[in-house]
């Protein structure tokens, strides 16, 4: 032990005592070894037998028993079991005056620390029991640190993370869990990148695992990781190696911090300006626009009216009028989806909303094996809505369910309900959403469509959050599922941030 060391282990036996606990019927003996022991700064507690030592053991947390081998109960051998059991973690010395090798193993074996013969010798003693204490105290730091650790480990919010040096992985600690579902059982020994990595970002990051585990610290990588549900996380990984008694590196170490949110947050702060700049351009557009294509429309009025007859003219001004009524329903979806969406309440039937909606796309399924169908009586459930609104929303899920699913298509909608809350459950038998659809359904401009905007869903969502109400995708065995939950009278609140949904 260097001498620094040694100093600093001394500086800190001097802040904690270390209490010793005398069992010694001769009270020369006992106030001699006291005032030997107290040089050092420890703390001693004495008893004259074993008997007045079991009440001090009670209330004082003891470090070291030192006892006469003969007590006046008996020979300490008989009581050694008992004394290790009132200070669990106590050393124990046993001073005697006639020992012999029998009883010095037996002793031993009985979990004593250690043997002295008297005449005691001061400066022996003190040095067994700085000893004794030094190891005392280096525990007691070590259990301390131990769970600090643990503690650390359990309880912070970023993932931490060993893999040996082919990339298997070793251990993890339970953030990981949390964020990811995976076990360490289902992961330990498995190859880390096969199972959590994407394919697309394996390389660049083995590349980094390679860099670390020649002794380079990497901080600030950034990388998805595959949750056990399919769900991708964004980590923003510090990665160092650990090395054995060496300095050989034996492992890395990789501590991440979900930035998910983070990315999240910034790409909605992207989103928000571009849409922010769509809305204005859609201000100033949206009145020239609309007079352009009215004259569009009434020139080709006049128009057909002149090539009356004429099939080819005919069909080219068809076209014409097909492009402009498409134009007029992209202009119309992107200024509804700039514009704030204010709601207007009135008491309708649900059943009445979706039938008219239905009824409204009956020229998108003419020729389709289409049926739509109610689980329960739908007609009878009055709510406080939009209706103009609500239509909207029904319509567009049931234009999604035509898009997505192959004749016969069979669109299921469920009602439900409880108290002044009503749940609208949408299931079609198409493919259904895969795990980056479902957190990218309401994304302003995201679209599985080959044609369309990519708003659809996004002022769904919106006109649904303007009723007070929630829209979401929930799993689903096969198909696609779509819930509605909203409250069945209007709130009465028209400031709330739902109520006048605007670009922000």
């Amino acid at each position: 032990m260097s001498a620094s060391f040694s100093l600093l282990l001394d500086r800190r036996l001097m802040d904690h005592p270390f209490r010793i606990l005398i069992i010694e019927d001769n009270p020369d003996t006992r106030a001699n070894l006291r005032d030997i022991l107290e040089l050092d700064g420890h703390e001693v507690v004495v008893a004259a037998s074993f008997s007045e030592s079991k009440e001090i053991a009670k209330t004082a947390k003891i470090g070291l028993v030192i006892t006469d081998r003969r007590l006046p109960e008996g020979m300490i051998e008989e009581f050694l079991p008992e004394v290790k059991e009132n200070s669990a973690d106590a050393d124990i010395i046993v001073v005697t005056g006639f020992g012999d090798m029998h009883s010095t193993i037996a002793a031993l074996r009985l979990g004593v620390t250690d043997y002295v013969i008297k005449p005691i010798i001061p400066d022996d003693i003190r040095s067994i029991v700085k000893r004794i204490a030094e190891k005392k105290l280096l525990q007691a730091e070590l259990a301390e640190e131990h769970y600090f650790t643990n503690e650390v480990l359990k309880t912070v919010e970023a993932i931490v993370l060993v893999l040996d040096l082919d990339g298997h992985v070793i251990r993890f600690n339970p953030f990981f869990h949390q964020l990811t579902g995976w076990t360490q059982d289902e992961l330990k020994g498995r190859d880390w990148f096969e199972r959590c990595i994407p394919e697309h970002e394996r390389v660049r990051v083995k590349e980094v695992f390679i860099a670390t585990s020649h002794h380079e610290h990497t901080r600030g990588v950034v990388n998805d990781v595959s949750g056990k549900d399919g769900r991708r996380h964004r980590i923003r990984w510090s990665n160092t190696t650990l090395k054995d008694g060496d300095g050989e590196a034996e492992a890395v170490l990789a501590v991440g911090v979900d930035v998910s949110d983070l990315v999240e947050a910034q790409s909605r702060a992207l989103q928000s300006e571009r849409l922010a700049a769509i809305g204005q351009t859609m201000t100033a557009l949206s009145h020239e626009s609309r007079n352009a294509l009215q004259r569009i429309k009434a020139a080709s009025d006049v128009l057909s009216l002149e090539v009356a007859g004429n099939k080819n003219a005919e069909d080219d001004l068809h076209a014409i009028q097909r492009a402009s009524s498409d134009l007029q329903c992209l202009l119309e979806e992107v200024r509804s989806f700039a514009a704030p969406i204010q709601v207007h309440h009135h008491t309708t039937s649900l059943g009445h909303v979706w039938q008219r909606a239905w009824g409204d796309i009956a020229a998108t399924r003419k020729g389709r094996d289409a049926e739509l169908i109610a689980s329960c009586d739908s007609e009878n459930l009055e709510v406080e809505i939009d209706t103009v609104r609500m239509e909207q929303v029904f319509r567009n899920l049931f234009e999604n369910s035509l898009a997505a699913c192959s004749d016969p298509v069979r669109i299921q909608i469920d009602f439900c309900s409880e108290d002044d809350e009503v749940e609208v459950k949408i299931t079609d038998n198409g493919p259904g959403f895969n795990v980056e659809q479902e957190q990218k359904l309401f994304e302003p401009f995201y679209t599985t469509k080959r044609t369309g905007t990519g708003l659809g869903m996004s002022i769904c969502q919106r006109i649904v959050e303007a009723h007070g109400g929630t829209i979401l995708v929930e799993p689903c065995s096969s198909g696609a599922c779509v819930v509605i939950r909203m409250p069945r009278r209007a709130c009465n609140d028209m400031s709330h941030p739902s109520q006048l949904a605007s670009l922000e």
